[in-house]
């Protein structure tokens, strides 16, 4: 399991800068560098009612699904890294296209 951290707070899936979900997918297959990654697994809090619910708790470790087949970190489609951060491009993202793996580094 990789520790993860998340700096996209519109996300509705963040606690806190942790992830709620059991596991996230990194998409960016041809990726050569962050830019070209994102999360897939992101949902934006402001488009949902469930932004209020606030029962799930933040999972600090949890499998990391990517398809960035030219990430050194990359192993049969799962991540390797011992620490993830996922990043946001801008300071508001709608789109999952607005996130980026910050780990991502080029074989």
């Amino acid at each position: 399991m990789t520790y993860l951290s998340c700096d996209v707070m519109n996300c509705i899936n963040n606690k806190d800068r942790y992830c709620c979900r059991p596991d996230i997918q990194v998409s960016g297959r041809s990726a050569n560098d962050p830019r070209q990654t994102s999360c897939a697994s992101f949902s934006d809090a402001t488009d949902s009612a469930q932004n209020a619910v606030g029962t799930v708790l933040p999972n600090t470790s949890l499998e990391i699904y990517c398809e960035a087949e030219n990430c050194k970190y990359n192993h049969e489609e799962r991540c390797s890294a011992e620490h993830i951060n996922i990043d946001a491009e801008s300071e508001i993202p709608h789109s999952q296209s607005y996130t980026q793996c910050g780990t991502f580094e080029s074989k």
